[in-house]
């Protein structure tokens, strides 16, 4: 033990081997899984570890690092439960709380990750990483002033690290401060330019319609190696697909060994109505990695354009089986059963049952639905912040509230949320709860709102076809809608449903349609293709939707 020990330490991998092989002690064994682990073999280091806690099931250190390693392999739900078992066998193990504190955070489970940080914080209040985590767990649940406060009191005391300051930032512009919060994300990226800080700042500057800072950032991130790949996306989510693979081509053999340089090639292939290439892209990118599965969505995109449903069907059904509640694949299957003909899609998307507006009753302490509306208006209005929309957004020629709505304090929101409970209550009782579909098999008979923001399009404004992949049960709430919205010449500023956002061969238009009117309410499926016919006349449509998920 002790020369496989002093071999590993001194980095001779084969000797540490040598000295390790022979021996079934859990030790011995949990040793050379961290000797395969760091020669990079992940797959070997997870097999030991586990053999190594199956041996020794109270050792809280094999824990930890089987739950490292399952992080570092992408098998998230092996991650948790082993970081969590280690913190069961040994409370005080900051090392075990830090991983799983960071794995939550990645997996945006912002109300587990507070407690594990809330727990870390109080038993040890001088560790800055447990109160950074903390503070990035209270701003992923919606307390962004409690937030700004942590990260206040971090950068008081001297800790003014980039990640510290991108948090703050972060926190700061749902908060209004944009100056403030453009100046932190601007200090984070000059200290440690990433992708992240980059595409926050790229994002703002996007919003704000501040055109030279835009072009200046990407101009930089394009001629930086670690940062080409983000600055392709970027350019990719501006409406510039073509000039994103240019980005991507130069110096291609060094772009394409980052993963994300596949997808985002495929992608663009796909916004320019190329899905040859983009399953050529994907495939290839499957041949080195087959457990993609951004890539996967990619390959499923182009063949579902193609008309190659039943090849992409069983891809599909794969990943539903994994991923049950993922909303994008529940689509997915549904576009491909579609192209089939199949009896099933009818059962899936029965438009008519699933697609139920509500004309919402005015909330208590207002006269009318248009004295709420007007009043609900003013509170938008003065939430507003940007000129444009948000890069990673359906939305097209608007803009959208920086923060989640129902973290807000404000009796007019408020009341809002306290109105839709009835509307959603009779939804839940009309769809059912039978287990032989996707919407019914979940509905528990509560709710709770998982977010809710608010959405202004202006002349031209239109959502893309989209799906919300996280909600359950997704909504529009009508507070403002133009004239030209009362005629169905041309549906402007109507929802549609059941068309996707990519061309389908066949086709596959719009299915169902639903007139805006101000103060009504339409709920529907997450997993449902919605968008919306733009708008002309230069009158704003105002929205406020959120997404319900089970209690």
């Amino acid at each position: 033990m002790q020369a496989g020990l002093a071999a590993f330490q001194r980095g001779s991998f084969m000797a540490a081997r040598r000295h390790l092989r022979p021996h079934k002690h859990p030790k011995a064994i949990h040793l050379l899984g961290l000797v395969e682990k760091s020669d990079g073999k992940l797959q070997a280091a997870a097999e030991l570890l586990r053999q190594a806690a199956e041996l020794d099931p109270l050792d809280a250190e094999i824990a930890n690092n089987l739950g490292l390693v399952a992080t570092e392999l992408g098998d998230a739900d092996v991650a948790v439960a082993e970081f969590q078992r280690a913190l069961n066998l040994k409370p005080e193990f900051q090392q075990a709380a830090a991983g799983l504190g960071r794995l939550l955070i990645d997996l945006e489970r912002y109300d587990e990750a507070l407690t594990v940080y809330e727990t870390q914080a109080e038993s040890i209040p001088e560790n800055v990483g447990a109160r950074h985590g903390l503070g990035t767990a209270l701003l992923g649940v919606g307390q962004a002033e409690a937030a700004e406060s942590i990260f206040n009191t971090l950068v008081h005391e001297g800790n003014s690290d980039a990640p510290i300051l991108f948090m703050r930032g972060r926190a700061r512009l749902q908060l209004g401060q944009l100056q403030a919060g453009i100046e932190d994300l601007q200090k984070a990226h000059a200290a440690m330019p990433d992708v992240l800080s980059l595409k926050a700042l790229a994002n703002i500057y996007w919003m704000l319609q501040d055109n030279p800072a835009f072009n200046e950032l990407l101009r930089q991130a394009v001629a930086n190696p670690e940062l080409v790949v983000g600055a392709a996306e970027i350019l990719r989510q501006t409406g510039a697909p073509e000039t994103a693979l240019q980005v991507l081509n130069t110096n291609g053999a060094d772009n394409y060994r980052q993963p994300d340089a596949w997808w985002i090639a495929a992608t663009a292939h796909i916004d320019l109505q190329q899905p040859s290439k983009a399953e050529i892209v994907s495939r290839r990118r499957l041949d080195a990695d087959p457990e993609d599965r951004a890539i996967t969505r990619s390959l499923v995109i182009s063949l579902l354009m193609q008309g190659k449903a039943a090849e992409a069907l069983p891809m599909i059904e794969a990943l539903r089986r994994s991923q049950p509640n993922d909303q994008l694949w529940i689509a997915y299957e549904a576009t491909a059963l579609r192209l089939l003909g199949s009896e099933r899609y009818q059962q899936l998307l029965d438009l008519d049952r699933f697609v139920r507006s509500y004309e919402l009753r005015a909330p208590e302490g207002f006269d009318s639905i248009e004295d709420f509306n007007a009043a609900f208006l003013t509170a938008l209005d003065d939430r507003q912040r940007y000129k444009a929309h948000p890069l990673d957004q359906s939305l097209r020629d608007g803009s959208q509230t920086p923060r989640d709505l129902t973290s807000i304090d404000d009796p007019v929101f408020k009341a809002f949320f306290r109105a839709l409970d009835a509307p959603i209550r009779d939804y839940m009782a009309s769809v059912g709860s039978g287990d032989d579909h996707p919407l019914t098999a979940r509905n528990t008979g509560e709710y709770r709102i998982a977010g809710s923001w608010s959405v202004r399009l202006h002349g031209g404004g239109h959502h893309v076809n989209h799906v919300h992949p996280e909600g359950w049960i997704s909504s529009s709430y009508y507070v403002a809608v133009p004239k030209e919205t009362g005629t169905d010449n041309d549906k402007a500023g109507w929802i549609k449903f059941a068309e996707p956002p990519f061309q389908t061969t066949p086709l596959s238009p719009a299915q169902k349609w639903v007139q805006p009117v101000a103060g009504r309410l339409v709920l529907f499926p997450s997993f449902l293709w919605h968008g919306t016919q733009a708008i002309h006349d230069g009158s704003v449509r105002v929205t406020a939707p959120f997404d319900a998920v089970p209690a």
